[in-house]
């Protein structure tokens, strides 16, 4: 008969045998991680300040196609302080020129703007917009426009929450419900960082939709915006499709690393307020860059981003990339 000592070790050895079997089928259930789009070399945009701009640079880019003016494409910017935001137009993408009665709004920050959301009034804009940045009513409104320039504050979408900031708004119409959708950061940009959806089957009801927490960190997690990619048709018929969630990341902030550095960091959802995962790939954009506003036109993936060229310097700045095969 075996000892105890010898039945302690089978014992022992069919547990290691089943953990690692299973640990095995676990690691194969895994679904791996989906590929983000591959991004061309970043290209600097919107380099001519004007002079209301000061000492602040660009820092975002909300894009629509309207063909008005003269202009195919408006693009609505903020500056990276908050002191307020302006109005650019553009005919490619990449060539942009600032309306000259900047800014639209002061005391403002980080425009995001939807087009056609309303049936009844398709020609109003609708934007969500940071007010009192970087103080303790951070707060986050939705203003409308007909003329893509005279703005009209509706009502607060985000009420000031104590001790934490509300910020980073990105207005989001999903094209496979139609609904709409709200995501945003809250935090005391310190060591409490949350990226939060809101979303209502109006836009003008996002203010009263319940919050869904999307991710929550300890550390930098911030800006975020989304962007539904079209898939193949499956095989029994129905549509496929990405959401990707684009955020700015910060490793080793607050810290002496020399590693530390603004990044891009996309997760990956079935849903616009879905269960996210990191891409592969990650970061897909580094060397101090942040802020990733995403759009698509005419079967193109364009992104505008922020790029920290020296300590006190940012930049605006363009990317594209082909969309997958379907």
């Amino acid at each position: 008969m075996f000892g105890p000592v010898h039945k302690l070790r089978v014992l022992l050895g069919v547990t290691l045998f089943v953990l690692a079997a299973g640990a095995g089928v676990y690691a194969q259930d895994q679904p791996k991680a989906v590929p983000y789009l591959k991004l061309t070399a970043p290209r600097h945009v919107l380099s001519d300040a004007q002079k209301w701009e000061g000492d602040q640079f660009p820092h975002t880019m909300s894009v629509l196609e309207l063909k008005r003016g003269g202009f195919r494409y408006w693009g609505w910017y903020g500056l990276n302080e908050g002191r307020g935001i302006g109005l650019a137009r553009s005919n490619d993408l990449l060539n942009w020129t600032k309306y000259e009665q900047n800014p639209l709004w002061t005391n403002a920050r980080w425009p995001s703007v939807l087009a056609g959301a309303d049936p009844k009034h398709p020609d109003v804009l609708y934007f969500a917009i940071t007010r009192e940045y970087d103080t303790p009513s951070s707060h986050i409104v939705l203003a409308t426009s007909r003329d893509g320039i005279h703005l009209t504050e509706e009502k607060v979408l985000v009420h000031g929450v104590p001790d934490q900031r509300n910020q980073n708004p990105s207005l989001f119409r999903d094209p496979r419900s139609g609904w709409f959708y709200l995501t945003f950061y809250r935090g005391n940009d310190k060591d409490h960082f949350e990226i939060i959806s809101k979303s209502a089957s109006s836009v003008v009801d996002l203010d009263k939709a319940p919050e869904r927490l999307l991710l929550k960190s300890t550390t930098t997690v911030a800006a975020p915006t989304l962007l539904y990619v079209k898939g193949p048709m499956s095989a029994n018929g129905k549509k496929s499709g990405i959401y990707y969630l684009a955020t700015e990341i910060y490793p080793h902030r607050y810290t002496d690393d020399p590693e530390g550095e603004w990044q891009v960091k996309i997760f990956a959802a079935d849903a616009p307020d879905g269960d996210f995962q990191p891409v592969d790939g990650n970061p897909i954009m580094r060397g101090q860059r942040a802020c990733l506003f995403q759009h698509i036109f005419d079967s193109r993936f364009y992104g505008y981003d922020c790029h920290l060229e020296t300590p006190d310097h940012w930049v605006l700045e363009e990317v594209e990339a082909p969309l997958p095969q379907k």
